[in-house]
């Protein structure tokens, strides 16, 4: 299935606060960790989980690396979804007449 590691990325709790809050702006791993309750290790494992299936991205600034939402690959998945249920849909829908 398209997007089965962009998914699995997206299935823990605390990776779904890290997007919630890059969605508000971009941060870095100390400013993560001040706002989700997790150590740094933790959080860098997190990062990596979700830069490895390329959702978010990181540009280093000064001495730190500062994480933001890969806007291009979420709106690639939403496409496909958007486009799979809708089709799921219809076809569910000619079933039942």
């Amino acid at each position: 299935m398209p997007y089965e590691d962009e998914l699995k990325s997206l299935s823990h709790p605390v990776r779904q606060n890290v997007i919630d809050e890059l969605a508000r702006q971009p941060l870095s791993v100390r400013e993560l960790t001040m706002r989700i309750d997790v150590s740094q290790p933790v959080m860098s494992q997190h990062l990596k989980v979700l830069k490895d299936a390329d959702i978010i991205r990181v540009r280093p600034e000064g001495t730190r690396n500062i994480y933001f939402i890969n806007k291009q690959k979420l709106n690639e998945m939403r496409a496909f979804w958007t486009a799979h249920w809708s089709d799921l849909l219809v076809s569910i829908n000619e079933q039942e007449e």
